[in-house]
């Protein structure tokens, strides 16, 4: 049991070691395909199993669950990675440390910005809930239990699909008329507010446009400010939203942390359950700046908040 708890705390640190999401270069580059981490003891992983079509082409998901599954259906969590919508890919799957507290997981695939623009981005994070949904016998899952964890463009994402219950958001990727809700939601530092424009995201002392954004909507805010509006997710936030937490640096300058403080106190006034952890010295990964004292909570800790919250609400 203590290997175990190590083994998930190496694991959840070295998904808190994201650094800020660089500015995007004028063409994304294509990614070197990195080896996947070893999985768990006990922990079975398939990689790149279709779950529908994206602008035409096939996504994938990478799938891992336990080897010796319970008795009954599993609980599921889908990863969304981060990555500033135009870099980064479903290859890596740190929701894979709750494996082995009888989860299932799965990290989406999702068109990045440099081949579609919003709401692709949402369309593909909602077909992965529907393909797994309508696949919850054949996976051992509990169709009633899926929850959704994801960081930076990640932490928008699923956001996103706990709040935007419009149907002009599903896409035709697949599954139609199975639903894409999900029962709670892990935001790690994400986007949630981009009505007042980059000045609302990104740090202004900084003096930079959030470009990241601007390449996820195809138009600057002065231009098009309906689009940006339409990709806050805090717009949609009501009463019947799934639970929340969030997990948030105080000294994030890419992602500044009023941005969960507002998406929070929405969620509140809806009567949503939502909790927020700030992560005291953390920028944008979680982590201090170099020279600092570390940065607390640290990962042990926010590995057990996280676990818990998963656990409140999707184990029944």
């Amino acid at each position: 049991m203590k290997s175990s708890l190590l083994a998930i705390s190496l694991l959840l640190a070295a998904t808190l070691g994201f650094a800020a999401d660089p500015p995007p270069p004028a063409e994304t580059p294509k990614a070197t395909p990195k080896p996947p981490p070893p999985p768990p003891p006990g922990v079975e992983v398939v990689h790149d199993v279709e779950i529908g079509n994206g602008g035409g082409r096939v996504l994938h998901a990478e799938i891992a669950y336990p080897k010796n599954p319970p008795s009954g259906p599993m609980p599921a969590v889908l990863w969304i990675h981060g990555g500033g919508w135009y870099a980064g890919d479903h290859k890596s799957n740190p929701a894979m440390i709750l494996v082995t507290r009888g989860y299932f997981t799965a990290s989406i695939e999702y068109r990045l910005s440099g081949e579609a623009k919003w709401p692709a981005q949402i369309e593909d994070c909602k077909l992965g809930v529907r393909w797994l949904r309508a696949n919850a016998a054949k996976y051992h899952v509990d169709p009633e239990h899926i929850g959704c964890w994801g960081l930076s463009a990640g932490g928008h994402l699923v956001a996103c699909l706990g709040t935007m219950d419009d149907p002009k958001f599903e896409g035709n990727g697949g599954y139609p008329g199975v639903s894409s809700r999900v029962q709670a939601v892990v935001d790690f530092y994400g986007p949630t507010d981009m009505t007042e424009g980059s000045e609302g995201i990104q740090s202004v002392a900084e003096g930079v446009d959030a470009s990241y954004v601007f390449g996820l909507f195809g138009a600057h805010f002065s231009d098009k400010p309906g689009i940006w509006k339409e990709g806050s997710p805090i717009v949609y936030v009501k009463a019947s939203d799934p639970p929340f937490l969030m997990v948030h640096g105080d000294k994030d300058k890419t992602v500044p942390h009023t941005q969960s403080e507002k998406l929070l106190a929405a969620l509140q006034k809806a009567g949503v359950p939502a909790e927020l952890i700030t992560v005291k010295g953390g920028g944008h990964g979680l982590q201090a700046a170099p020279g600092e004292p570390p940065a607390e909570p640290g990962p042990g800790a926010i590995n057990a908040a996280v676990l818990a919250f998963f656990n409140k609400y999707l184990k029944k």
